[in-house]
């Protein structure tokens, strides 16, 4: 049945025998940067595994929605996101396709040489790959999820496996499975990313610099020309910009447009999408007339979808704070670190100083009961719809603290495989952070016991 939010009208489907098409250990359902990651960490630890993505290729943000530099693997000199996250960025450099020169560890990468490096980690690692299907529903019986449903060009169809793991970014196999989940009233914007050709990127040279205490360069010359613009009414609402060099001379990546959305919300956010595309040529021209480095420019690409930073997350067993940020916490189930600054943007606004913009002193832990939802059997989850309060959220949804979520739960989910008659929240913690280390993850507890960090605030 289907109901929808703007109506109470109730359609009645006729019931029908879904063909089971596979059985696995795990499945792995969104194949975003979390996902490519649980998937590979799944197959390394001995897991039959099966992906699903609903694109004909992997990468999510980073490759759909064009989202660079990729951020942070280090903070302050030290590496605190290795594994397998950074045997991907490692194996996406090789070809030429990202950039591990920066210290900050936000490092750039090219879509299109990123697609190409996960999919070859995750055909190399073992893992079975399903493009094309979009998630749809699971099967749920005695509180276990036995089967995801997914809709394709072969029609219905459904997989079994012993555990999940949700890396959809919305929670939609958590949904599905009818566990908890929560969506704050006010939801970060949407950004529709674009790469330009034909740009004078030597005169652009001092925006392409290292990140500052997690801050990107922004030129005050073209963000108070387009903050005038924006006041006359001629451009919406903006953000940065941050404009990035995109591995050729002439090319760049930028993050500019925003618009407040739902993204779980299909009828909203085809209405933000079509709204994006048409601000995008509309800002593209305003770049080659406002200023002589986008004079000759010309757009080469936009991202197949509007980049999504927040909808829905789940209700976990363990909660990531605030605090948990700026105070880490030595969690004994700890399965990834992060670093990023509490960066929470708004919808409706162009100033920058009515951010949430918290540098924390360290890297701090992430544990395993913040990816677990509350009540859960077999489901685990990865990525941005992790259970956190708004700030440990405005830190831990970017994309490395994302994989490196990924290969914890994978990992989790490998062992928890082996063990049906548990819960997956109750894996053996030892012999999990014993298999994270040994593949490379990095999740110690030696900085937990430093002075406290205090935040800078902006």
């Amino acid at each position: 049945m289907f109901q929808s939010e703007r109506q109470t009208l109730f359609v009645t489907e006729p019931a029908r025998a879904t063909p089971v098409l596979g059985d696995y250990d795990v499945i792995v359902c969104g194949g975003g940067p979390a996902g490519i990651i649980a998937a590979t960490a799944a197959a390394r630890n001995g897991a039959r595994t099966l992906l699903i993505e609903r694109y004909g290729f992997v990468g999510g943000m980073a490759t759909s929605a064009l989202v660079t530099p990729i951020s942070e693997f280090r903070h302050n000199g030290r590496q605190h996101v290795g594994g397998i996250p950074l045997e991907l960025m490692t194996r996406a450099s090789r070809l030429g396709g990202a950039d591990l020169g920066r210290d900050s560890g936000n490092w750039p990468v090219n879509d299109e040489l990123m697609k190409l490096a996960a999919q070859r980690l995750l055909l190399e690692s073992g893992v079975t790959l399903l493009y094309h299907s979009w998630l749809s529903d699971a099967v749920v019986e005695d509180g276990r999820v036995t089967h995801a449903v997914v809709q394709n060009k072969t029609g219905r169809v459904a997989y079994g496996a012993c555990v999940f793991v949700d890396c959809t970014g919305d929670a939609d196999l958590v949904r599905a499975a009818g566990l908890p989940t929560v969506k704050t009233d006010v939801l970060q914007p949407a950004s529709l990313w674009f790469q330009l050709g034909g740009v004078d990127t030597d005169a652009l040279q001092h925006l392409f610099g290292d990140a500052e205490g997690g801050v990107l360069p922004v030129s005050e010359t073209i963000r108070n020309r387009l903050a005038e613009l924006h006041r006359e009414g001629e451009i919406p609402v903006f953000g940065g910009p941050w404009i990035n060099w995109f591995f050729h001379d002439g090319m760049v990546s930028i993050n500019l447009l925003r618009e407040g959305t739902d993204a779980s919300d299909a009828e909203w956010f085809t209405r933000t999408e079509c709204s994006l595309r048409e601000k995008l040529h509309q800002i593209i021209e305003v770049l080659r007339r406002e200023f002589p480095e986008f004079k000759d420019a010309w757009l080469a690409k936009s991202g197949i979808q509007t980049g999504v930073r927040e909808t829905h997350h789940i209700v976990g067993e363990t909660t990531l704070t605030r605090d948990d940020i700026l105070n880490p916490k030595a969690f004994p189930d700890t399965v990834a670190k992060g670093a990023h600054v509490i960066d929470i943007h708004e919808a409706d606004s162009i100033d920058q100083t009515q951010l949430e913009f918290v540098v924390p002193r360290r890297a701090y832990n992430v544990p395993l009961g913040c990816l677990v939802p509350r009540g859960s059997v077999n489901v685990i989850t990865a990525g941005r719809c992790l259970s956190a309060d708004g700030p440990g959220f405005g830190s831990a949804r970017v994309m490395a603290t994302c994989m490196a979520m990924g290969q914890g739960a994978g990992t989790a989910a490998a062992l928890a495989s082996a063990t049906q008659d548990k819960r997956v929240v109750d894996v053996d913690l030892a012999l999990l952070r014993e298999r994270l280390i040994s593949q490379g993850a990095i999740v110690d507890f030696d900085d937990v016991n430093k002075r406290p960090s205090t935040a800078n605030d902006r």
